[in-house]
């Protein structure tokens, strides 16, 4: 592979911190000059729980937006050409950087914001997020073209949420194949670049109540909050370019979040089962797909997930 520019190699470090199911980062990125390609990459798809590739797109999308924010700390404009290509079906994006202004106040904060964004599993603060914070993050979330519709702990239906989390959880667990799918990326050796390390998939819950993923190598119990926030992210299709757009707006929120000291982390089981997926939709009366349901609250910092290398990433011989 040629010698990347080091602002090109500094963008793509900065867009692989971004969120991605089990931590499997399934992109692959080709450079031209300042153009750079963006591609799903089937080899780390969950085939069995995302036959379709939604939450792989998803992945992708969070990474396109950490990529654009990286430009801009770097003072390059990112003009974005989004998929589809029917002959291309796992591009997400082409990425042409050009030479702009510095970078404004809030693409600064975000942009820093990428190396301190860190999913947390553990318990959070007892409490619902502040409003101004919970107005910004929806805001976020909007700019992308998504809608983060809040569920909040005095909500009738938010016990209904949380059983249809435990239900996809116990159906999950009674599928070997999923079973094993979620060990070939869970409670990985600690110095593996991705994967989620046992250490870091958080306690089970005393309480089923409790808005947090429960994995099948959790190891230890905890008691968790009962009044953080939950919040399901909305995107107007469910189409390959919607589900980017999702991964967009759901990077963009946490970037925000993270910025007011609030973590995250996902309940995606109950997104993964088309039953559980349609059903939770009823429960909350949506009017467009969810895409990803999660919990936000104030707590600790944990330890951050390891993330390959940009060689790693970078398809060979561009």
């Amino acid at each position: 592979m040629e010698l990347l520019d080091a602002r090109i190699e500094r963008i793509l470090r900065a867009a692989g911190r971004a969120p991605s199911v089990h931590n499997t980062q399934p992109w692959r990125v080709t450079v031209q000059g300042n153009h750079v390609t963006v591609r799903a990459d089937p080899s780390r798809q969950l085939r069995h729980s995302d036959p379709q590739g939604r939450e792989m797109f998803i992945s992708c999308g969070a990474f396109l937006f950490n990529a654009r924010m990286a430009a801009r700390r770097e003072s390059l404009t990112p003009v974005v050409t989004l998929l589809p290509d029917p002959d291309d079906h796992l591009l997400v994006a082409v990425i042409e950087l050009r030479p702009g202004l510095d970078p404004d106040v809030d693409e600064l904060e975000l942009a820093v914001s990428i190396s301190r964004r860190m999913t947390s599993r553990s318990p959070f603060d007892d409490q619902p997020l502040d409003a101004d914070v919970l107005q910004a993050i929806q805001v976020a979330a909007h700019d992308e073209g998504a809608v983060l519709r809040l569920i909040q702990p005095s909500e009738r239906a938010r016990a209904q949420v949380m059983s249809l989390v435990r239900r996809a959880e116990a159906l999950t667990a009674e599928d070997a194949v999923a079973r094993g799918e979620e060990k070939a990326w869970t409670a990985v050796a600690a110095d593996r670049r991705d994967g989620i390390p046992q250490e870091l998939l958080g306690p089970w819950p005393f309480d089923d109540r409790a808005p947090v993923r429960r994995f099948l190598a959790s190891a230890g119990n905890a008691e968790f909050e009962q009044r953080s926030t939950m919040a399901v992210l909305l995107t107007g299709g469910d189409t390959a370019r919607d589900w980017v757009a999702a991964g967009q707006a759901l990077e963009h929120l946490l970037l925000v979040a993270t910025i007011y000291f609030v973590r995250a982390s996902f309940a995606t089981t109950v997104l993964e089962n088309p039953t559980t997926r349609h059903d939770l939709r009823q429960v909350l009366s949506l009017d467009a797909p969810p895409q990803m349901l999660m919990r936000l609250g104030y707590g600790t910092t944990p330890r951050r997930t390891l993330r390959r290398s940009v060689d790693d990433s970078v398809t060979p011989g561009t």
